[in-house]
């Protein structure tokens, strides 16, 4: 009977251990149930150089996303469909858009609570009844203070300053590309006038050349000429060059091979444009407050502020509950049992705060240099803007007395009064003006370009849709 009995209880010691592992065993697979797995993402460099050598302009998948910016309208390559372009292909805005997504993660994770832990602690007695004991340990981490609500304060600001780093890289390759459509405007408009100069100057060096067939010139004057058009003929070439450079610039700038700009015309007609509206003093000022550096900057502090609160805050220890069950020796145990606490003997965390707080102060200063910065650029750039405009107005006025003066030699022609020569001579004197002139509308541009840096917004009226920062947040 006592063999029975002993048999009956071993068979439910048995039977309580099989139910304890297999839910333990459950509570382990539920567990591991929702973890993420590894999916490996191999670079192949080969794939990498196919994909970038294919990139045009032409895209449906880019014109697709110009037309969500500019709908109904017909895609003219300017600089804003340009613009919209190197949103769309360049690596600098992914690699932004990454650091976004990580700070957003980064926000995900400072959300989270701490997990507790679980033990199962198991012991054996070395004696004949009821050897084994065996129970659950629960862990319950307890933050204190609102760490976490500090944290995840930081992770937010943080997160908003990679975001509004997005809209700055946008910007800063809007002004790369216009400064390259700048160069290549340049370029091809001297490009023009020397190629109409080396016609006029060949037409010089021939006249000249049947001249000294008659005796009517000298060598030394034929020789002058020709050293002039070799000179010519050696700045068209490096006007080509410099068109070339421009070109492969703007076409670094969209992330896109060279060949891809052959197919399209690309419209540099905005640079003729040379009067935009300037904003008052009042504006300019509050366009720069919102300078998307500025406000990336002011982001940094806040996330500084956020760091220096949680590192305060962490002077004061956290808590941990424990709850436990065990099963000792035939008796069922309950414990509630808080865990350890450090105690602030040595130290109240003054390291960690100082430097907190040496950070904050590092955040603001360079949100005020940055203002600085802003603002002298502005009047600079003003200041540039407006010698420019006068630079040119004196320049426009000596091409309207050269042209008199040739529409004068024109009509002395007409009349016999001066030979082909003479007049070939005042037609190049008027063509080298037109180059002066060129010299000072790019001038004017370059201080659009320095102005509009200054305050991060376009001074031709359109909508700021490839500078937008939610617009190119994501593709």
């Amino acid at each position: 009977m006592f063999d029975s009995r002993s048999s009956a209880r071993s068979a439910t010691l048995v039977s309580k251990k099989m139910r304890m592992h297999k839910q333990c065993f459950i509570t382990v697979v539920v567990l591991l149930t929702g973890c993420a797995s590894y999916q490996p993402q191999p670079l192949a460099p080969q794939k990498m150089m196919a994909a970038y050598e294919e990139r045009s302009l032409t895209n449906p998948e880019l014109q697709r996303f110009i037309a969500a910016h500019y709908p109904n309208t017909t895609v003219l390559w300017d600089l804003n469909t340009l613009t919209l372009a190197a949103n769309y292909y360049s690596p600098e805005l992914d690699a932004v858009r990454a650091r976004f997504a990580s700070g957003e993660a980064a926000t995900e994770t400072a959300k989270q609570r701490p997990n507790p832990s679980l033990s199962l602690p198991l012991q054996y007695a070395d004696q004949p009844i009821k050897p084994w004991t065996y129970g659950l340990a629960l862990d319950i981490p307890i933050e204190t203070f609102g760490k976490r609500g500090y944290r995840v304060a930081q992770a937010q600001q943080l997160s908003d300053a990679a975001r509004l780093n997005i809209g700055q890289t946008a910007w800063q390759i809007r002004s790369h590309l216009r400064s390259a459509l700048l160069d290549f405007y340049a370029a091809s408009q001297h490009h023009a006038i020397i190629e109409r100069q080396a016609d006029i100057q060949q037409n010089i060096v021939t006249m000249l050349q049947k001249q000294l067939s008659l005796g009517s010139t000298s060598t030394f004057e034929l020789s002058q000429e020709q050293i002039i058009l070799e000179r010519d003929r050696s700045d068209l070439a490096n006007s080509e060059k410099l068109m070339l450079d421009a070109k492969t610039l703007i076409a670094q700038t969209i992330s896109i091979p060279l060949r891809a700009l052959e197919s399209i015309k690309i419209d540099l007609r905005d640079f003729d444009h040379l009067a935009p509206p300037i904003p008052d003093n009042t504006v300019r000022r509050q366009t720069i407050l919102n300078r998307t550096d500025i406000l990336g900057a002011l982001a940094e502090y806040e996330a500084s502020q956020a760091a220096l609160q949680l590192e305060v805050a962490r002077q004061y220890p956290n808590l941990s509950l424990g709850l436990g069950y065990s099963f000792d020796q035939g008796v069922n145990k309950y414990s509630v049992t808080p865990a350890g606490i450090t105690l602030p003997l040595f130290n109240r965390n003054e390291g960690p705060i100082a430097e907190a707080e040496a950070h904050r102060k590092e955040a603001a200063i360079h949100v005020e240099k940055l203002q600085d910065q802003a603002i002298n650029q502005t009047d600079s750039a003003l200041q540039h803007y407006h010698l420019a405009k006068e630079n040119l107005a004196l320049i426009d006025t000596q091409v309207v007395t050269r042209t008199a003066a040739f529409q004068a030699d024109q009509r002395s022609f007409d009349l016999g009064a001066i030979d082909r020569l003479a007049l070939s001579r005042s037609r190049r004197a008027v063509n080298v003006d037109a180059m002066t002139h060129v010299d000072a509308v790019v001038q004017i541009q370059q201080a659009i370009s320095q102005l509009e840096n200054a305050i991060q917004q376009p001074l031709d009226g359109i909508p700021l849709h490839a500078q937008s920062t939610e617009s190119v947040i994501r593709k």
